[in-house]
């Protein structure tokens, strides 16, 4: 296998959001040096939220001339190996991340000589860069990013299926929506409530997903080395190979590589989910601004006290406004919508079979392009 077929196969992999079947895959090389202008971008944030005793133009221009500096060694660096002046570098290793991290924490120690606020620095920095690590790390934003026309299409088919398994939910939850009592306990659910709310409708939601496929992901993780296998590697970069008459290697994955797959499914699916949910939300939202006005929102929600209006507008003698318990009601219908889908998707076999299938056979495809992209690295070890 030529380096060139190597590095479009193994692209490949990363655009279908499972870098991790690459062979030999090294953080360093290939995920921390993916997000080392994620952590640039976190140093001059951190830095900046760091000197709170710094007057803001002073931050901004000591966190400007700290960027200036990184940026010149890199480009110093560079040009002393041969590289372009502002080429990314080909290893980023744990040393460099981590000073790129604590920085912001140390520069509020020193300024402040408050350790408690430094501690909050560090953890807000580390917990960022921790799920930006684990994003980039599974091609979360590689796949988002590439999934394009298929993206398109499989939010097409959600439509469809919303459109035949929701009327009667639609119907129970404009019943909801004119409900006084909807208004008065979504309405006020703020803070970290209302988050609360969002964040158990999101895990349930991949809840029901993770679990209602598990047949799909063991038939995408443990194919079966036949003709089968190979028409879908010919469909894929990795066609070269079959035709060089590459024998498959039997795909056994790693945990990380089953991880990486699961995720790869759970995300191009929630996606779905969740533009059925908006479209939902979007909506009551829309059907908010037509039937609740200022008046009517606030003897429902908060019994004549004052409500948080973003925008009102007069339209035909009628005022219109966006308010704060609008927003809520519309998102939290929403999130009860995309769980309501999720469950409907996979409890009827017409929909399951529209909803998953095309998806199950973008990633069989990779996996079978892995299978011929492992049976050539093995080639040399044969001879």
């Amino acid at each position: 296998m030529s380096p060139e077929l190597r590095e479009t196969i193994e692209r490949y992999f990363l655009h279908a959001g499972m870098p991790h079947l690459q062979h030999d895959y090294d953080p360093r090389e290939d995920t921390l040096t993916r997000l080392a202008p994620f952590l640039l971008v976190i140093f001059v944030l951190g830095l900046v939220a760091s000197l709170t005793t710094v007057p803001l133009l002073r931050r901004l221009a000591i966190a400007a001339v700290l960027v200036a500096l990184i940026v010149g060694a890199f480009v110093i660096i560079n040009r002393l190996r041969g590289r372009r002046a502002f080429a990314l570098p080909d290893r980023v290793g744990y040393i460099e991340a981590g000073v790129l991290l604590i920085a912001p924490a140390a520069a509020s120690l020193v300024t402040d000589g408050d350790p408690l606020n430094a501690a909050y620095v560090l953890l807000a920095t580390a917990v960022i860069a921790g799920v930006l690590y684990v994003l980039v790390s599974l091609g979360i934003f590689s796949l988002i990013i590439h999934l394009g026309r298929a993206a398109l299409i499989g939010i097409w088919q959600a439509a469809s299926i919303a459109a035949r398994a929701m009327p009667l939910m639609l119907a129970l939850l404009l019943f909801l929506f004119l409900s006084t009592e909807t208004w008065q306990a979504f309405g006020q659910l703020v803070g970290w409530r209302f988050g609360g709310v969002m964040i158990l409708f999101a895990t349930l939601v991949l809840a029901v997903l993770h679990g209602g496929l598990k047949r799909e992901r063991q038939a995408i993780m443990s194919p079966e080395l036949d003709a089968a296998l190979a028409g879908r590697a010919k469909s894929t970069p990795a066609a070269p190979l079959c035709d060089q008459g590459i024998q498959p290697h039997r795909v056994e994955l790693r945990w990380i590589e089953r991880v990486n797959v699961s995720v790869a499914l759970l995300v191009s699916l929630t996606l779905r989910v969740l533009a059925v949910g908006l479209a939902v939300g979007g909506f009551f939202f829309i059907f908010g601004l037509l039937v609740m006005d200022r008046e009517l929102t606030t003897a429902w929600v908060a019994q004549q006290a004052e409500i948080d209006v973003f925008f009102s507008a007069s339209l035909d003698g009628r005022e219109v406004v966006v308010t704060e318990p609008l927003i809520r009601v519309s998102l939290l219908l929403g999130g009860f919508s995309s769980l309501y889908f999720a469950v409907s998707a996979l409890g009827d076999s017409r929909n399951r079979q529209e909803f998953v299938e095309d998806e199950i056979d973008r990633l069989s495809n990779v996996v079978a392009a892995s299978a011929y992209y492992r049976g050539a690295l093995s080639v040399p070890a044969e001879k």
